[in-house]
């Protein structure tokens, strides 16, 4: 059923956001089974968890617009320039939204104009007031994933002016010494953001007859 299929698009999300903190704390905590993780081995596997934040913050965003627009056609239809009666199943709207071009997930506010241009209000995850910590917290998490995705000079400039800006440090850091500082105090507060937000957004379904009720 359509309406199921958008609360499961986030229980899944933010269940996948659960288990990488619990795996990100037993790496830090090192309570592996096969003994004492060295500090070098547990930065790679949190930044690799970062890795996958990202992708899975980016299908979670895929999936929310298509069930989104599913719900009520009419906003894609008219800026398609489509027939009013044309029935569109979710792999037609994805093809439609997605075939064109890249889409960028990593800042809400344009994340926010690309739901805003095809979906109706009654159906816009981001109508909801997201913080500013949280948009900072993801953008930051993708200035990590870039460096980590090219190690070029001009990312890790990035993110170094990130580091001092967000964090006083004046002294770049590889991203997984970084994460484990504090015992893992940044890392368990950037991911976190991303099981919020997901949070926020779905209070826009909260009783609404068409998606079902959701518990918050």
């Amino acid at each position: 059923m359509q309406k199921q299929s958008i609360i499961n698009n986030h229980k899944k999300f933010e269940n996948n956001i659960e288990e990488i903190l619990q795996y990100g704390a037993e790496i830090i905590l090192d309570l592996s089974s096969k003994g004492r993780i060295p500090e070098k081995e547990k930065g790679l596997l949190l930044e690799s968890l970062i890795l996958r934040v990202c992708a899975l913050w980016e299908k979670f965003l895929e999936e929310e617009l298509i069930l989104a627009v599913k719900l009520d056609c009419s906003m894609l239809k008219e800026k398609m320039n489509l027939p009013k009666r044309i029935n569109l199943d979710n792999s037609v709207i994805r093809a439609i939204l997605f075939s064109d071009n890249y889409r960028d997930f990593h800042e809400l506010d344009k994340v926010n104009g690309l739901f805003k241009k095809y979906t109706v209000e009654q159906y816009n995850p981001f109508v909801k007031k997201i913080s500013s910590k949280q948009k900072d917290s993801i953008q930051f998490v993708y200035k990590i994933r870039n460096y980590l995705s090219h190690y070029s000079g001009f990312a890790k400039r990035v993110l170094s002016k990130e580091y001092e800006r967000k964090y006083k440090l004046n002294r770049f850091q590889e991203p997984g010494k970084f994460l484990i500082a504090n015992n893992g105090k940044r890392f368990k507060e950037l991911i976190s953001d991303f099981k919020y937000v997901s949070i926020i957004m779905r209070q826009i379904f909260k009783g609404n007859k068409d998606v079902g009720y959701i518990q918050i």
